[in-house]
């Protein structure tokens, strides 16, 4: 007597098909870009001077700011972004940790920071996905999450799918709209929020560390306020420089050096 196997069905592997003839090489004459792409969009504030050779962050970045907790890695991001919308630069600010009464109280305390347009995800936990591919489509100039670790949490958790397809989507998204691949056409830079682990260690795959333009970490000393903040990649940078800062009452504050070759 045969035995009723019980149980879901196994889903079967798809098998995708190799074409060779799919395969393409391009030169860099062959390839053509908007102007637009090479004009830094400024703080203007000394944070210009370590995020690109030109002086402000440059359209179609992809930047990680990494960080232990409370080093400042969201008010340094919310600062950039209140620089930008001021200038009318459109900008949005997609908070996975706060909700909006953190927020509230976020800006009571730094009120330059009232006029970053926000995004709070935690709204939008059933529908993540399909939340931020409809928000990047409007085309923005620069994006900044808060951070990589509670999108792709969210992802991996309502769709039931691992990290590294939770990642691989995260990160196809983002090319697609640095490319200009939206609705107005625009390079959008996006700057992703990673923590920092207990040991001191990026708290993301090694793929994430490859496939983004720029690696920016902030240090929080012990001693004193004063924080630092430097870039151990930066594709858009040929000089190194060492950026610090403090959090006072309702600003920041920033100061620089350059970093002697040895």
């Amino acid at each position: 007597m045969n035995k009723v196997k019980r149980g879901r069905p196994s889903k079967k592997t798809e098998v995708k098909t190799f074409n060779p003839s799919g395969i393409k090489l391009i030169s860099g004459n062959e390839l053509n870009f908007n102007e637009s792409l090479f004009k830094p969009i400024k703080t203007k504030s000394e944070l210009d001077v370590i995020l690109s050779t030109e002086g402000g962050i440059m359209p179609g970045t992809n930047m990680v700011l990494v960080g232990g907790p409370g080093s400042g890695k969201s008010t340094v991001v919310l600062d950039m972004l209140s620089n930008f919308t001021s200038q009318g630069y459109k900008c949005l600010f997609i908070s996975g940790e706060m909700d909006e009464i953190g927020y509230y109280k976020y800006c009571k305390r730094l009120p330059k920071f009232s006029c970053v347009k926000t995004l709070f995800l935690k709204n939008y936990a059933e529908t993540v996905k399909e939340t931020l591919e409809y928000i990047f489509n409007e085309g923005y100039d620069i994006v900044a999450i808060d951070s990589i670790a509670e999108v792709i949490d969210m992802v991996r958790d309502h769709y039931k799918v691992t990290e590294n397809v939770a990642e691989s989507w995260f990160l196809s998204l983002q090319d697609k709209n640095k490319k200009g691949v939206n609705k107005n056409k625009c390079y959008t830079t996006f700057i992703n929020i990673q923590q920092m682990t207990k040991a001191g260690d990026f708290a993301g795959s090694n793929r994430l560390k490859h496939m983004t333009d720029a690696m920016c970490h902030i240090e929080r000393s012990k001693e004193s306020n004063q924080r630092l903040m430097y870039f151990s990649k930066n594709r858009d940078c040929d000089k190194d420089f060492n950026l610090y800062f403090t959090i006072q009452k309702d600003s920041v504050h920033y100061s620089y050096e350059m970093v002697e070759e040895n």
